[in-house]
């Protein structure tokens, strides 16, 4: 069991990396036999340039609380880096996955809606006329823009209001009551009809409530359900089926706003806003850097896990003097129309925000079927600016731009969400139990903090499907790199049946394991370790420092004749290992021709085992076996060898 996660994720990207090193090495050995003589000559400004690239990742790392979905990409661009396993591919998959979860996000946000009110569904509430302030529900501000500038066009949803038809486009309808302000009943000769067919509500946008206060407010007129039998769970559930949660575009948009500012930038936000959304960016990765993992399970490091809502008091939406200065610091960019990033040498870009809008009022018009490439193509729109060029920036631009697309995926998809239409069944029906906190609600911090648990659950809950599509990735390649070893191994066991035997039972072990909740971060890199281990354990078990140096009781003795013995093989793996943590290059030359000193430790090694193999011997001191009429055996000694 993972006791220190912050170290596993470590230790795992050591062991992947050290597996994946070994297979190339491997490989390349026996290519080097067949090519004896052949030579090259070491770039060693390239090692060192390399070496130095390892140590800024270190530093960067350290400075960085990651999320499980950022230790995840990580280990991913170590276990391939190209092909399947590239920023690239991942891009896509994510953005498929996207167009196929929208069920799973329904019921997520039916359940967590319903905890956010605070009842269970048998709760009741009476028909009524309630006021529900416009700011509370619009926390992106969303109702000031109009549905048909391009601004609105890539926000709102991209079906035009049909009344009764489904689903329903809602916050373009919020935004035609506010035009009207109208009633829906007069505007639209009904009230508002549930899936069930049912009444729902009557809703007017009005600037005082029936105390007189200032808002403006939406009132709404809660209606009887049949039989006046109003439950508060299905009112909810019957009002969500009503609606789409969100539009992919939508999310497109909100995930570009994240990447560039673009929409920010073309909208002209005040500080305020840009401000908010700024901070509730970074809450958002917070959240999405807790686990959620088993209160019986151990926590040694301090800040290896935080327990489902454990320690996210009010400190946990506080913000330190660096967060503060970041904060201040994207808010001037937006204000600026510039965007920068990290791995692209924090360089001050120009964003194109028109370019980019366009892109993304584009989607309005591609079929269904080709959403995913036409959504993969939208930073292009950033990085195709032609004043980048200017720009003296190391490395990828596409690929920096791409990986921080990736990671701003769930946020993006969190924060389309959190619309108008999402959070005015759930304020409804806290105002009709006669809560009336949702009256101090007018940002996206203020949501936050009083819908603490709501927003944790639904973002960490939104955030683990896609940890998963990453886990699934890596383990299928874990797997496969780990076949090679366990090939080499075999060869070198004396017993084949012994190590088919025990690699059959772990495999079956590791088949069975199923991860409940991929919220729970011990449990996704248990069984990534464990699958790892496969690859190089034993009936023996563990190795040096794991155990005691004590005499080891008789019984386990008598069992050490069914370990596998010395293998060159699984010894070369854990010297990759141990070199890579000193940082020593194992993997190909810059070139791409092989890394003749680590080939050289593998003949080492192979030779030293064809010696030991040969030439061994074991002298073996035997004590007194047994008392007898005569008193003790005479000690003797034995002779043996060594497997």
């Amino acid at each position: 069991m993972s006791l220190d996660l912050k170290a596993d994720y470590k230790k795992l990207q050591d062991k992947v990396s050290a597996t994946k090193s070994y297979t190339n090495a491997k490989a390349q050995y026996s290519a080097a036999e067949k090519k004896a003589g052949e030579t090259f000559d070491k770039k060693k400004s390239d090692v060192t340039q390399s070496l130095n690239s390892v140590k800024e990742q270190t530093k960067r790392f350290e400075k960085q609380i990651k999320s499980q979905f950022e230790q995840l990409l990580d280990i991913n661009n170590i276990t391939g880096g190209k092909g399947s396993n590239s920023i690239k591919y991942i891009k896509k998959l994510l953005l498929q996955t996207l167009k196929n979860i929208e069920p799973k996000i329904l019921e997520i946000l039916n359940e967590e809606s319903l905890n956010a009110v605070g009842c269970d569904q048998q709760q009741m509430f009476n028909g009524q006329t309630l006021y529900i302030k416009v700011s509370s529900i619009d926390l992106g501000g969303l109702l000031k823009k109009d549905p048909t500038e391009p601004i609105g066009k890539v926000l709102y949803e991209k079906d035009p209001i049909q009344v009764q038809q489904y689903p329903f486009s809602l916050n373009k309808e919020l935004y035609t009551r506010i035009e009207s302000g109208q009633p829906y009943s007069v505007d639209n000769g009904q009230l508002y009809i549930g899936q069930s067919g049912q009444d729902l509500f009557d809703i007017q946008y009005v600037e005082t409530d029936n105390l007189g206060q200032t808002g403006p407010w939406y009132k709404v007129t809660l209606v009887n359900r049949v039989n006046n039998v109003n439950k508060v769970g299905e009112f909810m559930i019957d009002y969500y089926k009503t609606i789409k949660i969100v539009d992919y575009h939508n999310i497109m948009a909100s995930i570009m706003d994240a990447l560039s500012g673009a929409i920010s930038i073309q909208a002209n936000i005040g500080l305020v806003q840009a401000e908010d959304a700024t901070k509730f960016e970074l809450i958002l990765q917070r959240i999405l850097g807790l686990c959620f993992d088993s209160k019986t399970e151990i926590d040694v490091s301090g800040v290896a896990k935080v327990a489902e809502l454990d320690g996210v008091d009010d400190s946990f939406f506080e913000f330190t003097e660096i967060d503060l200065r970041n904060i201040d610091l994207k808010v001037n960019n937006i204000k600026n129309g510039v965007v920068e990033y990290e791995n692209c040498d924090n360089v001050k870009l120009p964003v194109n925000s028109e370019a980019v809008l366009d892109s993304l009022e584009n989607l309005l018009h591609i079929p269904d079927s080709d959403l995913v490439n036409a959504s993969d193509a939208l930073t292009q729109s950033l990085t195709d600016n032609p004043d980048w060029s200017g720009f003296a920036i190391s490395g990828n631009i596409n690929a920096a731009v791409n990986l921080n697309f990736v990671k701003l995926i769930a946020q993006g998809l969190i924060t389309a969400i959190l619309s108008p239409k999402i959070l005015l069944p759930i304020f409804t029906m806290l105002k009709s139990l006669g809560n009336t906190i949702t009256d101090q609600i007018n940002s996206f911090m203020d949501f936050a903090k009083n819908f603490k648990s709501f927003v944790i659950n639904l973002v960490s809950k939104i955030g683990s499907l896609f940890v998963k599509e990453i886990f699934e990735l890596i383990k299928k390649d874990i797997k496969n790199l780990i076949q090679q070893v366990i090939m080499d191994v075999a060869k070198e066991t004396k017993d084949k049946r012994i190590i088919i035997i025990l690699k059959l039972i772990q495999l079956l072990l590791v088949v069975i394991q199923f991860i409940k909740d991929f919220r729970r971060c011990k449990s996704v890199v248990d069984e990534l370790l464990w699958l790892l281990k496969i690859a190089t354990s034993g009936f023996g078990g563990g190795g040096v420092g794991e155990f005691s140096r004590k005499d080891l009781p008789l019984p386990l003795l008598y069992a050490s004749q069914l370990m596998e013995g010395y293998s060159e093989s699984r010894a070369f793996l854990g010297a990759i290992e141990e070199m890579q943590k000193l940082g020593i290059p194992t993997g190909p030359m810059p070139d791409g021709s092989p890394n003749l000193d680590i080939l050289s430790r593998f003949a080492t090694m192979k030779a030293m085992a064809y010696e030991d193999a040969e030439n061994n011997k074991v002298q073996i001191a035997v004590g007194p076996l047994s008392i007898t009429p005569a008193g003790l055996t005479v000690p003797a000694s034995a002779y043996g060898k060594k497997l």
